[in-house]
């Protein structure tokens, strides 16, 4: 119902003294004057709302902005909205340099490798890549599976044999892109940073799958680098924290968390993780125990060191049985080795011009 709000202001009194003790007060000629007038509705007191479908104005359960709550959960460094061309007018987005205004952005962005760059035709173990294969389909069926699937598969080795190599291999061969991690990044000055950097590679790994239909996995080179107990080595507090970082992602591969509160429907896609090494027997116990990592020694025989050096010198003219002779010659070796040799031949063609 409408309702007449008048508001009133009273006239002023003018005041006159009349003798030493008495004053006379005096009305004021002009009308009474009024401050406003206006016609308002008791259904105007409530909050007008742009729509009943607005996601502007919803309000959560706990009666709080929806939307204020859902960005100071995630960690949104999203800066690349409002660059593009499109978005903003033409005026400011500029028609030089590409037509975003950061245009390093999408580079500096990109964490996966895509592995374009490996051209040519290469040999692959077949021991090694079912061993690789079969640990990334089975942890992309696990909910399908009644079995404990381990969530890391430990490569160890001895040093130069293409563990992680024959792995690249694999992932351009089965479409995989990967997140790739080296042992350097397991350590930082901060305390709790290289745990932070693993949860978000593996969250970075999950929207792959989640966002362009790939698989994914995240892959740590040479970890016993960075993890490894050795004889005069020193413990420090991100070893500590990166390997119970590893150790929540095997018992909790759908809950991960980088510091936002925690959501229902903030739920993570399992991502297997490969993980390479030269000795695994020096990381942390209950980490590299059965259930989390499943663990695998690579060690090719006479047939893979033949095979892969073959593919080496494939373009260089040499035969297989020249293949053999060369294997023959410097046996017992590592397959670094028999790259080395083949770029040596190639200084001495240089020294010679």
């Amino acid at each position: 119902m409408a309702k007449l709000l008048l508001l009133v202001r009273p006239p002023y009194l003018s005041v006159i003294p009349t003798s030493s003790n008495s004053f006379s007060f005096k009305k004021p000629s002009h009308s009474l004057r009024f401050s406003c007038v206006r016609c308002c509705n008791s259904d105007d007191e409530k909050k007008k709302k742009l729509s009943e479908q607005s996601s502007w104005e919803t309000k959560d359960s706990e009666g709080r902005d929806y939307l204020y709550r859902l960005g100071a959960e995630a960690d949104n460094m999203n800066i690349a909205v409002g660059q593009r061309a499109g978005i903003i007018d033409d005026v400011f987005a500029g028609n030089f340099l590409g037509r975003d205004s950061d245009i390093v952005f999408d580079y500096r962005q990109k964490v996966t490798r895509s592995f374009q760059y490996l051209q040519g035709d290469y040999y692959i173990a077949p021991l090694f890549m079912d061993k690789v294969v079969t640990h990334i389909t089975k942890n992309y069926l696990s909910h399908l599976l009644n079995a404990k699937v381990p969530l890391i598969l430990g490569i160890w080795g001895g040093k130069g044999q293409g563990k992680t190599f024959q792995t690249e291999l694999i992932f351009r061969a089965m479409g995989v892109e990967p997140v790739i991690m080296s042992a350097g990044e397991l350590e930082s000055e901060n305390a709790g940073e290289p745990g932070r950097l693993i949860r978000e590679r593996y969250r970075t790994a999950s929207k792959v799958v989640q966002n362009q239909g790939k698989m994914s996995c995240l892959m740590i080179n040479d970890i016993d680098a960075g993890l490894g107990r050795f004889g005069n080595t020193q413990m420090t507090v991100n070893n500590q924290i990166v390997v119970g970082t590893l150790m929540n992602l095997c018992d909790n591969p759908t809950r991960v968390s980088i510091g936002q509160d925690w959501r229902e429907a903030d739920v993570t896609n399992r991502i297997p993780i490969i993980v390479t090494g030269n000795d695994l027997s020096t990381i942390y116990a209950p980490l590299i125990r059965d259930g989390r990592m499943d663990k695998f020694y690579w060690q090719p025989n006479q047939e893979d060191i033949l095979n892969i050096v073959q593919r080496m010198y494939e373009k260089d003219g040499i035969s297989r049985d020249e293949v053999e002779k060369v294997v023959k010659t410097f046996p017992n070796q590592a397959l670094d080795f028999y790259g080395a040799l083949r770029s040596r031949t190639y200084d001495r063609s240089i020294l010679k011009e």
